[in-house]
């Protein structure tokens, strides 16, 4: 039988055998407490009345709305159904976002393993430029991509140590610079490096090729002056200038009173130079 709140006008079906002498409901929406009015109650059935004292509602006689009761609420249904409606449309937003993920991951990969060198070049993995050649203390040169010295060979590498009257222990590095491109190279220069035992660098130096000094200077000139004739630049511009194909360039780095802890060196040609076109 249905029931209406006379206080909200809000309306429930309810069992008959809700409606007995005495039952009483509260409106689950404004919480108003109102006498069931309606047929008596059948003798075969017949349950105990609640008194008016007694503070039951309408929920604890239905149990809440959500029980499986139908409280007769078309307004609360509908806005479920807009809830739900939402939802779907959510969840497929998101499945478009993985997979526009996906597919752009899988074209990443592929133009990385396709084409590697478009992301070096783009700076994405690293420089595009490798290190220029470098020597370590056995004599090997290790392959640089560097356009302009990329055909710069070491020759002739050693090291050595050297008392100086003067500094006290000089650290002598010394080689030359071999040009096998087919047109010839200037101004080439040179890094040295030392390392400790753990591979550490401990300094480093850079000097122009073109000049070493005898062994005589080594042991009484002054730091100073072993600097000023090792970055003589006319005798530069004399010597490492117009190095034609084939032909070779020396050099001479110099550290003074380099700790104990060096235990290798490193050379590389980091610079070199085309001559002026005529």
């Amino acid at each position: 039988m249905h029931v209406t709140c006379p206080n909200c006008s809000t309306k429930y079906n309810l069992p008959d055998s809700m409606f007995k002498p005495g039952a009483k409901a509260r409106c689950t929406v404004c919480k108003h407490m109102f006498p069931l009015a309606g047929e008596k109650a059948t003798p075969r059935h017949e349950e105990p009345v609640r008194s008016r004292d007694d503070d039951s509602s309408l929920e604890d006689i239905l149990g809440s709305p959500d029980s499986g009761f139908d409280l007769d609420a078309p307004a609360q249904k509908k806005s479920k159904g807009k809830t739900k409606e939402k939802g779907k449309g959510k969840s497929k937003v998101g499945l478009v976002i993985v997979l526009l993920v996906v597919l752009l991951a899988g074209a990443g990969a592929g133009v990385y393993f396709t084409m590697p060198d478009l992301f070096g070049k783009l700076g994405l993995f690293g420089n595009a430029t490798a290190e220029a050649p470098k020597t370590s203390a056995n004599g090997s040169d290790e392959v640089t991509v560097t356009d302009n010295i990329k055909n710069l060979a070491l020759r002739n590498v050693r090291q050595y140590y050297q008392p100086n009257e003067k500094v006290g222990q000089l650290f002598v590095v010394e080689g030359k610079v071999v040009n096998n491109f087919n047109v010839p190279k200037e101004l080439v220069k040179v890094e040295v490096t030392l390392f400790d035992t753990n591979n550490v660098t401990i300094t480093s130096k850079q000097q122009y090729c073109g000049i070493t000094v005898s062994l005589f200077q080594l042991q009484v000139l002054g730091q100073q002056e072993l600097e000023s004739a090792l970055n003589n630049k006319i005798e530069i511009l004399t010597n490492n200038t117009n190095i034609p194909p084939g032909g070779e360039v020396p050099f001479m780095v110099v550290f003074y009173n380099p700790p104990a802890s060096v235990s290798e060196f490193g050379v590389k040609v980091i610079e070199a130079k085309d001559p002026p076109k005529k």
